[in-house]
């Protein structure tokens, strides 16, 4: 049976419709609608970010014109009214027709050809430039074409002051635009595919003359696809160019600078990763947002360019739960793809990933309970003592479902051991906590502390638990969403697993429910394969710099008091912004780390009045090396202390 878990929607799935049957509207919601409803989506240069798999192609793609032409053909499908309705709040969509002309050129063919040319700066981003202007002008009347719009149905708005050079573009009429733009790709590309160049002095005979398409179109008017008959709409061209860090830096620059002009009047977008950015922009943007951005003269880029970055940054908390409720919903509509599963109304994912407490056998419960009973004697906790620290976790569980015997008794376990730090210290501190996703706006009040104290020693006894007595720890659907890392292609890659064990069980005639052990030992296995798979510059850098900090923030977190459940190390914020040019070397091997998922950066993170950047090791690594899945603890450490993780240990 075919697997959809391990397809990537936008790239394998080239039909419309299996693509809209699988695409989830709600990052469109969360990353677009804002700039959509204001404008800025299509009236400045939109500089989209993040890493492979986060789901940049697949956004853009929906703005193409042939997919938002399928999507309001079937717009009354399953699932197809929510993705209507969020691109109808970007104002792409607009009175039930599209109101943009959308076409996406992947610019991982022969734009970077061009830097290979024995001609000079201006001569190379001159022939690239008007190439990839020609091309979008050949796949805007091609999606027309394809949607029944001939090409002399088709006129261009152009600027009031282009009136006087628009034979330079082939007119306004669709006819002579495409014969002109046409003419311009096969001049062109007989250029770069040219055994030998020719010489420069020659380019502007076999060139032609000047082709500057996007200085000139305002509006593209077709006629009205629904409504009234003979009536038209003005469409806003919109030109997407994908992948655009394959080109060499200084072409992304160029290109960067031909798009960013004010002037324009086309909407286009530039969608990228961050290995073509210099380390200090490319950690600026994945900490701030935002990068500071390529500034050029007479252009300042917070006015005249919109960054979305497509990855977790800025609350942490709410993107988690944006992300949980993206995957479920991806999910589901993958799910509907299988047979064997959608005809037993099998597509919530959730419902077949057990969430039931696992426990420990009899055996394992006594050699617990007898460790327990040997820490109160060592420790010297007298019986009252341990009789508070019962009531205060059977307080805690409630009584919604039994208390479980082994969490009791771990928790009981770490307990103990923070009474006996804490019998060494001035000031009480038996629960303090650096959690931020249980941190609030005001201070808590003693209740609050105590709801987040017991969490934190549940947090604690559960991974003692997973890492001295095998206990399942990975498991249930919100785990497999959180070792995501909130990546669209990692969540598909760790999820197919899962599936394939479901659609296994079925096949047997077995339950489909997949028990907590099952999951939690195919996570594990899953995490350790994608991150041996890893290849990508500096890949052994930072394959060095994870290993390490997951033994540090390991060996902390199976202290017996439970103090911090590690998952990242910190290093002083002020440190971190000086890092790409202190230790440029450090910064070049972070930004990959970055780019590729291994390491999420959370800035300016506040823990006893210091101001913190941490690195939060990405979900495969989590799970390879076993540490939780739960924000906020952190090692503390040092700018050099990171860069002694990336030297490779002598012999």
């Amino acid at each position: 049976m075919e697997n959809p878990f391990l397809r990537r929607a936008s790239e394998l799935l080239r039909d419309d419709e299996a693509f809209l049957a699988v695409v989830s509207p709600e990052p469109v919601n969360y990353h677009l609608k804002r700039p959509g409803e204001g404008g800025t989506l299509y009236d400045r240069l939109v500089l989209l970010r993040g890493t492979p798999g986060v789901g940049k192609t697949t956004l853009a793609r929906l703005f193409e014109f042939p997919t938002l032409s399928t999507l309001l053909r079937n717009q009354s499908f399953t699932g197809h009214k929510e993705l209507h309705a969020a691109l109808s709040a970007c104002r792409a969509i607009e009175d039930d027709e599209p109101r943009v002309l959308g076409c996406r050129l992947p610019m991982e063919s022969d734009y970077r050809d061009f830097w290979e040319f024995p001609y000079s700066s201006e001569v190379k981003i001159g022939l690239m430039a008007s190439l990839l202007q020609a091309r979008t002008v050949l796949a805007w009347f091609r999606h027309l074409r394809a949607a029944g719009i001939q090409p002399d149905q088709v006129e261009l708005i152009t600027r009031p002051e282009s009136q006087g050079v628009l034979d330079t573009i082939g007119g306004v009429h669709g006819e002579g635009l495409i014969s002109r733009a046409a003419d311009v790709e096969n001049r062109i590309y007989k250029v770069i595919s040219a055994i030998i160049a020719p010489d420069e002095s020659t380019l502007a005979t076999e060139v032609g003359g000047s082709y500057k398409p996007f200085d000139h179109i305002e509006r593209i008017r077709i006629p009205a696809i629904h409504g009234v008959a003979g009536g038209t709409r003005d469409l806003i061209p919109l030109a997407i160019f994908d992948d655009a860090h394959v080109l060499h830096p200084e072409q992304f620059r160029a290109l960067e600078h031909l798009l960013i002009r004010r002037e324009l009047r086309i909407a286009r977008w530039i969608i990228a990763r961050f290995d073509v950015l210099l380390p200090d922009e490319a950690l600026a943007a994945a900490t701030e947002d935002r990068s500071d951005g390529t500034e050029h003269p007479g252009v300042t880029a917070d006015r005249e360019t919109e960054p979305i970055l497509l990855q977790s940054s800025g609350r942490r908390r709410e993107k988690r739960e944006q992300f949980r409720s993206v995957a479920k919903s991806m999910a589901s509509r993958y799910l509907r793809r299988m047979p064997l599963l959608n005809e037993k109304g099998l597509n919530v994912l959730g419902n077949v990933l057990s969430e039931a407490e696992p426990g420990l056998t009899a055996g394992r419960l006594n050699e617990l309970g007898k460790k327990v009973s040997s820490t109160q004697k060592r420790l010297k906790v007298s019986k009252p003592k341990r009789e508070g620290f019962e009531k205060q976790i059977r307080d805690y569980w409630g009584t919604k479902t039994a208390l479980p015997p082994d969490v009791a008794l771990a928790m009981l376990s770490v307990m103990m051991h923070r009474l006996n730090v804490r019998r060494g210290r001035p000031s009480p501190g038996l629960f303090d906590t650096d959690d931020d996703e249980v941190a609030t706006e005001s201070a808590p009040d003693e209740a609050a502390i105590a709801v987040a104290a017991n969490r934190e020693v549940y947090e604690a006894a559960v991974f003692h638990l997973f890492h001295q007595y095998d206990r399942p720890y990975f498991y249930g659907i919100d785990s497999v969403c959180d070792a995501s890392s909130e990546n669209a292609e990692q969540f598909l890659r760790l999820s197919a697993e899962l599936v394939e064990a479901v659609a296994t069980q079925l096949a047997r005639a077995k339950p489909p429910s997949l028990t907590p052990t099952v999951q939690h030992k195919l996570l594990r296995e899953r995490g350790s394969k994608i991150m041996e798979k890893w290849d990508f510059p500096q890949d052994t850098a930072v394959r060095r710099m994870v290993e390490r900090i997951a033994n540090l923030c390991l060996e902390k977190s199976l202290e017996p008091n439970g103090a911090i459940i590690a998952n990242a190390f910190g290093i002083p914020q002020e440190e971190f912004e000086k890092l790409g040019k202190t230790a440029p070397e450090v910064a070049r091997v972070l930004q990959f780390a970055v780019a590729y998922n291994a390491i999420t950066l959370v800035p300016h993170y506040t823990c006893q009045d210091e101001s913190w950047c941490l690195l939060e090791l990405g979900g495969v690594a989590l799970l390879k090396y076993g540490l939780t899945l739960k924000r906020g603890g952190f090692m503390k450490g040092s700018a050099a202390q990171l860069g002694a993780f990336v030297v490779e240990e002598s012999a």
